[in-house]
């Protein structure tokens, strides 16, 4: 079974899922209602509290085990409640442009484990799995993948990724990669969520968590005085202009280049990103899930060209 699995900082996505990157370990299980997994004498459960940023997620088991949790809901979704024989497992993964290089291989083998099986209870059902193959992609191209058709007729656009702690930036001739461009900067919405919270405590001794920032921007009911409110509209805008004066240092220049803005981070601020006018030609890709859509369908289309 093909499996695909975009790790982010903020959030873990598959194509029909999506959940916090947050688990909390217990010797026993929680008493109240939540997704929990047993495994190796562990109860894990997953939290909405995220795991601070990792550059390398292959440090400790933690993305290891949000992983099975992605595994066991896409089994479930596809009708397998349980399992007696192990299932053999393809899992398609991906990273963010600058640290591909680097990091692939141990990403690939940080999940593959000598394809050894794997036993683990979800939800009190036991499943057995086998990861016998690994495929990392690169993330934001993979996103592109899944506009191709429109994408390909922009000679020149760039694929804009604002993820949970990374931005990632791919330069795109009539649809495909250009290497010129194909960058990755620690500037995602986690330092925004860092600095307001930060600016909020010390301004009103007030403690935010991130959800209570996302209220304000995507302009939902909040219990927040409209002080609080105007600070967290202010710093998001201030936010973006530092972004894009930060890109155009690099050659882009959003007020004239085609922009296609993907990934969670770009959804929570498509309202501030429209409403400031600083960027000419913005294009959103919806699907939050799109990174993970991308591998699976980059996938395919190698086994289609090659057989394998």
């Amino acid at each position: 079974m093909i499996i695909s699995v975009d790790h982010g900082n903020k959030s873990v996505k598959t194509p029909h899922r999506l959940f916090t990157s947050g688990i909390i370990e217990t010797e026993s299980r929680l008493s109240m209602q939540t997704d929990t997994i047993f495994w190796g004498g562990k109860y894990y459960s997953l939290t909405e509290k995220r795991i601070a940023y990792m550059r390398d997620k292959t440090e400790d088991d933690r993305f290891y085990i949000l992983t099975l949790f992605a595994i066991a809901g896409e089994l479930e979704l596809s009708g397998i409640k349980e399992t007696d024989d192990p299932v053999d497992i393809t899992l398609l993964i991906g990273l963010p442009p600058a640290h591909f290089g680097q990091l692939h291989e141990r990403f690939e083998k940080y999940f593959l484990r000598n394809r050894q099986v794997v036993d683990f209870e979800y939800n009190d059902r036991l499943y057995s799995i086998r990861i016998n193959r690994v495929v990392c992609y690169i993330q934001a191209l993979a996103a592109a993948v899944t506009q191709f058709s429109s994408l390909k007729s922009y000679p020149v656009s760039y694929i804009i990724d604002i993820g949970g702690f990374t931005v990632d930036v791919l330069k795109l001739r009539s649809g495909r990669p250009d290497l010129e461009v194909m960058e990755s900067f620690e500037k995602g919405t986690i330092t925004l969520y860092n600095s307001i919270i930060s600016q909020c405590n010390s301004q009103y001794a007030r403690l935010l968590e991130d959800c209570d920032v996302d209220e304000v921007i995507k302009g939902e009911p909040t219990i927040l005085p409209g002080e609080v409110q105007m600070m967290i509209r202010n710093m998001a805008n201030q936010f973006l202009g530092e972004f894009y004066n930060f890109i155009r240092e690099r050659g882009i220049d959003v007020g004239t280049a085609k922009c296609v803005f993907a990934g969670g981070g770009s959804l929570l601020l498509r309202n501030m990103i429209e409403r400031g006018n600083k960027v000419a030609f913005p294009v959103f890709i919806e699907d939050i899930h799109a990174n993970a859509v991308g591998y699976d369908i980059l996938y395919r289309s190698e086994v289609s060209a090659h057989g394998r």
